[in-house]
């Protein structure tokens, strides 16, 4: 059975945090994952719940985090050969991905950084090669890249992922402002501070209604 998209995505994350445990055998509870991640432990149960995996995570004292981390890898499609990405638009956000530690040990890689601008390609370093943009059809194929992290200006959005659709792209981090039309079998990540910074107030608010009742009666 498929896995909802907003379950999915809880699912990715709670890996994540699980594969940073420094005590990986140690098992933790439903509770201690609502304190660390900040949903529901009702709702980080039926999610782990979907898994449907034979895998032994499950302990009479919550879930051992390794084996946990494993069996969603595995049901979200993971595999132990990495999947390739690269950075379009090289300006102050992208730049800020040359040297990302966080892909250290994960399941992607980057290697390639496109950006129109020949003459901030020359002054950049990078442990991966950089290329000017007009080179993106010939070595995004290459270099087997399947993932975009895109940091154009907004106004060039929808245009660049057109080419990178067309170089053969699967899946594109949008960190732009804008709304990407793309076609099926592509799937696009829209990330934006601003919402994020929403959902935290959201939280913030619901917390402060529960821990004042009274509050929201006046």
């Amino acid at each position: 059975m498929a896995i909802p998209k907003p379950a999915a995505e809880r699912l990715s994350q709670l890996a994540r945090l699980l594969e940073q445990s420094t005590r990986p055998d140690k098992p933790v509870s439903s509770t201690e994952l609502e304190q660390l991640t900040g949903w529901s432990s009702h709702t980080i149960r039926k999610d782990i719940s979907a898994l449907e995996s034979n895998a032994d995570f499950s302990t009479t004292a919550g879930y051992t985090p390794a084996a946990l981390a494993a069996a969603i890898r595995e049901k979200l499609g993971y595999t132990d050969e990495l999947s390739k990405c690269c950075i379009v638009g090289l300006g102050q956000l992208g730049t800020a991905f040359l040297n990302y530690p966080a892909f250290n040990g994960s399941p992607y890689t980057l290697c390639a950084g496109f950006d129109s601008n020949v003459n901030r390609i020359d002054i950049l370093k990078a442990p991966f090669p950089l290329f000017p943009a007009y080179r993106m059809k010939e070595q995004i194929p290459r270099l087997g890249i399947t993932f975009a992290i895109l940091c154009v200006p907004g106004e060039q959005a929808q245009s660049t992922a057109d080419k990178l659709v067309e170089c053969g792209i699967r899946g594109i981090v949008n960190f732009t402002t804008s709304i990407l039309t793309v076609p099926a079998g592509v799937e696009v990540e829209n990330v934006s501070l601003v919402d994020a910074l929403g959902l935290l107030a959201a939280r913030l608010a619901i917390h402060t209604v529960k821990s004042n009742p009274t509050r929201s009666e006046k």
